[in-house]
């Protein structure tokens, strides 16, 4: 699938803005956001759809913006390429300074670039945490990749660490063989800083991952989950263990052999599916577009009932949900909704294709469901 929100995520998170009041709406935010409401106000409202005409609307206007901002910028490249050199030739060439741990370019670009002071830290920041309890904060956006192999000055080879990423946030890591690994919202992911030659293997603690496995003949690559193993040599998969639902291992591309608790295992092919349940391990078809949308940026619920819902959207949002009508957690919806999206938007969105009413309570921290 493609990401719609890569060539206009600023101008999404302009939106989000505007539409949560912390930034004054221009001429052009007004046409878009009367647009957006004419649409939803359609007796023929699909979520689906709404959301491809949202991205082209945005993709359009981001596109108008780039290209006025481009202009600007080639009349002042010139004079910064002027003063640039002057700087050059003026200033003094500085020394790096000496890290006592290792090379001093690595170690200042660890310092630099990942790690935040304590005293700067706050809830939404990825942590890493080592086996004695220390922890570093991790200066990193979602759209970073934190590298393993360029913590060697802090680090010792083949230590355990965990990377913890938090509600509103996901993360991504490399490890030491090229491995890439995707985290949503709330997930813990235990893995050494690096193999050693020795087999390759992590565990998801909690949360969902998205795993490309770096491909390895001689070393298999196991992942340990709660009730369920999954080894690969080389593949794609997606692996869920949030608590309201069965672990759950989806194939996307290559092999992946799966071992229950009870020693009962499965192959599975692209598109399959196993879960551990109370019946042991069952493999199915699986839809990869709903599994993995969440890696593209994007909720896509298809039949699921509104208590899921509210949870998916409460670890990204970074709220908890009441429930006027216990009835109401039963309902079940199908849509897609872009994570770029600010929560008072998407609630919005509900309300108007929806016969419910939401209600932000204590800041947002807690949102009351009930009928409409």
């Amino acid at each position: 699938m493609k990401d719609q929100s890569t060539d206009h995520s600023d101008y999404i998170r302009r939106i989000t803005q505007v539409l949560s009041g912390k930034e004054p709406a221009n001429e052009e935010d007004l046409l878009l956001i009367k647009r957006l409401s004419e649409l939803a106000e359609a007796p023929d409202f699909d979520v689906q759809r709404g959301y491809e005409r949202l991205s082209s609307e945005i993709q359009h206007r981001e596109r108008a913006r780039r290209d006025r901002h481009l202009r600007y910028l080639a009349v002042g490249a010139a004079a910064a390429a002027v003063v640039g050199l002057i700087v050059a030739i003026l200033l003094p060439t500085r020394v790096a300074p000496e890290w006592s741990d290792g090379d001093p370019m690595v170690a200042m670009q660890v310092r630099e670039t990942y790690f935040l002071p304590d005293s700067l830290f706050d809830a939404h920041d990825l942590q890493l945490i080592r086996d004695d309890g220390s922890l570093f904060h991790l200066r990193l956006s979602d759209r970073d990749t934190l590298r393993l192999s360029e913590l060697a000055p802090v680090l010792r080879a083949g230590e355990m660490v965990s990377l913890v990423v938090p509600e509103t946030r996901r993360g991504v890591v490399q490890l030491e063989d090229g491995t890439v690994v995707t985290l949503n919202s709330v997930s813990r992911l235990r893995m050494p800083t690096s193999f050693n030659g020795a087999d390759r293997g992590v565990a998801l603690e909690e949360g969902e991952a998205l795993m490309q496995v770096a491909h390895d003949e001689r070393h298999p690559f196991v992942v340990s989950v709660r009730d369920m193993s999954l080894e690969v040599l080389g593949t794609t998969f997606n692996v869920c263990l949030y608590p309201e639902q069965r672990p759950t291992a989806t194939l996307v591309e290559g092999r992946l052999r799966v071992t229950g608790a009870d020693d009962s295992s499965v192959v599975l092919s692209p598109g399959e599916e196993a879960v551990y349940g109370p019946s042991g391990l069952v493999s199915r078809q699986a839809d990869l577009a709903t599994r993995t949308a969440w890696v593209e940026g994007k909720f896509v619920f298809s039949h699921l009932p509104l208590s899921s819902i509210m949870t998916y959207l409460g670890r990204w949002y970074g709220f908890e949900t009441e429930y006027a009508d216990d009835s109401l957690r039963d309902n079940t919806y199908t849509g897609a909704l872009s994570k770029t999206y600010s929560k008072d938007f998407v609630f919005g969105v509900l309300e108007k294709t929806t016969r419910l009413k939401i209600i932000n309570q204590y800041e947002g921290r807690r949102v009351v469901v009930n009928h409409r």
